[in-house]
């Protein structure tokens, strides 16, 4: 289990119009694989490897460090230079380090002083930058 907190958190980010993905997971979980694949289809990065958390307005708002804003580690291809944004609120959290055994998983929230977020166990499920972004456009049906 990954606990959120507040400030450095090693994570990635993207942001999908205005409504933000934070991918976390353990050391080479894919979580700049998932980032980059968002950004093929028109996410935006907000960064990668390192990213700051903070509440505000009781939203979960994350935001790159200076020293690494605009770039995103590639595993075995080396480091590029991308297209990014400063800060995005967070929609939601996927998991990288988790693999889901529900076919309809009960959800799955997490929480940061009165911040929610749906968080979702992303190990293994393929196309995955797909269904955030459709996440992000629509959100999960209703009960």
């Amino acid at each position: 289990m990954i606990e959120l907190k507040r400030g450095l958190q090693h994570a990635s980010c993207v942001d999908f119009n205005g409504k933000g993905l934070l991918i976390l997971g353990a050391p080479r979980s894919g979580k700049s694989s998932l980032a980059i694949a968002c950004m093929s289809i028109g996410a935006t990065l907000v960064g990668d490897d390192y990213i700051e958390i903070n509440v505000h307005n009781k939203c979960i708002i994350a935001t790159s460090p200076p020293n690494i804003m605009g770039k995103i580690e590639v595993s075995r291809v080396g480091i590029l230079n991308c297209n990014f944004i400063n800060e995005t609120k967070i929609n939601l959290i996927i998991n990288m380090s988790e693999v889901e055994t529900m076919r309809l998983p009960k959800r799955r929230y997490i929480y940061l002083n009165e911040c929610r977020v749906p968080l979702i166990y992303g190990g293994n499920i393929p196309n995955l930058h797909i269904i955030a972004s459709q996440f992000c456009k629509m959100g999960f049906a209703s009960d």
